[in-house]
């Protein structure tokens, strides 16, 4: 009697380990069930959000490149502004010369002008002096 008593222990041990087991074995089936939808929802969402990336990535480039051609266009500018900077001081230094010539262009004409009249003032006397006196040289 003692080993049927023993062995009625054993089986329901075994049997009380089996259904342990199985329902064991049904939570991991379920909690493996669980893993691969939230498997599958992260994969779907890091898809989405790599797409996103991908556009974000495309959309920082353009900005990049819109960036180094205003930069460019900026340089060019200033470049252009830099050259019209030298060919007004070209001009102004073009212009002083000019006045410079014109002064002493002035100053020769008037000088001249001087000499003209002091000639024509020295001809008419002497023209009037030989008409009255009579004498010619």
């Amino acid at each position: 009697m003692p080993n049927e008593l023993f062995f009625g222990l054993i089986t329901a041990a075994i049997i009380a380990l089996v259904i342990a087991i199985i329902w064991l074995s049904l939570r991991l089936g379920q909690a493996v069930d669980a893993l691969k939808g939230f498997l599958e929802a992260a994969q779907q969402s890091i898809q989405e959000s790599l797409g996103e990336v991908g556009q974000n990535l495309k959309s920082l480039r353009t900005l990049t490149d819109n960036i180094n051609t205003a930069a460019d266009n900026v340089s060019s500018f200033t470049g252009s502004v830099r050259e019209i900077g030298d060919e007004v001081r070209q001009i102004a230094s073009n212009i002083r010369q000019i006045g410079d010539v014109v002064e002493s262009l002035g100053t020769e004409t008037l000088a001249s002008v001087h000499g003209v009249r002091a000639g024509l003032k020295t001809g008419f006397e002497v023209f009037l002096k030989s008409l009255f006196t009579g004498t010619t040289k």
